[in-house]
C-alpha cells in the first residue's frame, strides 16, 4: 500500500484533524490500472459535490491539482488493477463543531490492492437483510461522507456465509447494501431504491441507469417484500461491478438472462471506459 498526504508520500495526519474528530470530510474509492482510471470524472464529480455540501468546496486550482496528481504521480505507481482511495477532510482548526473560516484541506490518497470478485460475479452470492437501519438525511443523501458508523456496525452483524447485507431505513424501505447499491428485475423491469433521503449514489449505479436509459426503469420506495418478490437480484459498485444475488436469507434466486445481459453490456463499457 502506498499513501500520500497533501501530495507527499506520508502516512500521518494530525490528531487534531476534523476528519478524525468529526468525520468532517468525504471519500472515493476508484478502480484503476496502468491504463488509467475507470469513470474518474464520475468519482471526482461526486467528491466535489460532497465537498460543496459540507461547505468546503475545492476551487478550480485545487481541482486541477488533484486531477494532475492522479493522472501523473499516482498513475505512474499503478501496476495492474488497483484501488485508489481519496479522502478529503476540512483539516485542522475551529472550536468544537464550529469549523475554521478558512479551510485548509487534508488530502489523503492511497493505492491499495484490488479485490478479486470474479467468482462472485460468475456464481452469485448470498445476502441477508441487515438488522441495522440506514440513517436518513436528505441533505447528506447521495454523497460519500466520512460518517459511516451504521455500515461499520452492519458489517459486524454480517454472517460468515453472507457476502453482503441489504440495509433498510427506519421506515422499512430498501436503501442499499453495506458497500453497494441494490437492483432487481421484476417482469423484465429494472428496479432500484430511491436515494433522495438516504444512501450513497454509487458511480456504478449511475452508469447502470445510464446504460438502461432507453428502457423503462423504476426508482422508488420499495419494502423488503417488493425485493423478495423479484425475479432477479444483483448488487453493484465500482469495484465489484455487477454481482448476482442467488439468496436473500432463506429465499433463493436464479441468475437470470436480464442480469447476465447487463453484466455483459457493462463489462464491455468498463473495458472501453478507462479515462
Amino acid at each position: 500500500m502506498t499513501w500520500f498526504v497533501n501530495y507527499t508520500l506520508n502516512t500521518c495526519i494530525s490528531p487534531a484533524d476534523r476528519g478524525l474528530a468529526y468525520g468532517d470530510g468525504v471519500f472515493e474509492t476508484i478502480h484503476a490500472n496502468q491504463n488509467g482510471f475507470v469513470r474518474l470524472s464520475s468519482h471526482l464529480t461526486r467528491l466535489y459535490k460532497g465537498l460543496e455540501k459540507l461547505l468546503m468546496a475545492f476551487d478550480v486550482e485545487q481541482k486541477e491539482e488533484l486531477s494532475y496528481f492522479l493522472r501523473t504521480i499516482v498513475s505512474d505507481q499503478l501496476d495492474g488493477d488497483s484501488v485508489v482511495k481519496i479522502m478529503v477532510t476540512r483539516g485542522q482548526g475551529g472550536r468544537g463543531y464550529q469549523p475554521p473560516k478558512t479551510v485548509k484541506h487534508t488530502i489523503v490518497i492511497g493505492i491499495l490492492p484490488f479485490p478479486n470478485y470474479q467468482a462472485e460475479s460468475l456464481h452469485g452470492v448470498g445476502v441477508s437483510l441487515s438488522p441495522i437501519p440506514v440513517n436518513s438525511n436528505s441533505y447528506l443523501a447521495g454523497i460519500k461522507h466520512l460518517n459511516r458508523l451504521e455500515h461499520v456496525i452492519a458489517k459486524q452483524y454480517l454472517a460468515s456465509d453472507d457476502f453482503e447485507a441489504i440495509m433498510l431505513d427506519c421506515q422499512g424501505y430498501v436503501i442499499e447494501g453495506i458497500q453497494s447499491n441494490v437492483f432487481w428485475f421484476k417482469d423484465g423491469l429494472l428496479c432500484t431504491p430511491n436515494l433522495d433521503a438516504a444512501g450513497v449514489e454509487g458511480t456504478y449505479r449511475q452508469a447502470i441507469l445510464a446504460e438502461m436509459a432507453t428502457q423503462t426503469t423504476l426508482i422508488g420506495n420499495f419494502t423488503a417484500e417488493h425485493l423478495l418478490a423479484a425475479d432477479e437480484v444483483f448488487m453493484a459498485n465500482s469495484l465489484m461491478k455487477i454481482v448476482p444475488v442467488i439468496r436473500i436469507g432463506h429465499q433463493s434466486f436464479t441468475i437470470g438472462a436480464n442480469t447476465k445481459n447487463l453484466q455483459s453490456l457493462m463489462q464491455a463499457k468498463d473495458m472501453h471506459g478507462i479515462h
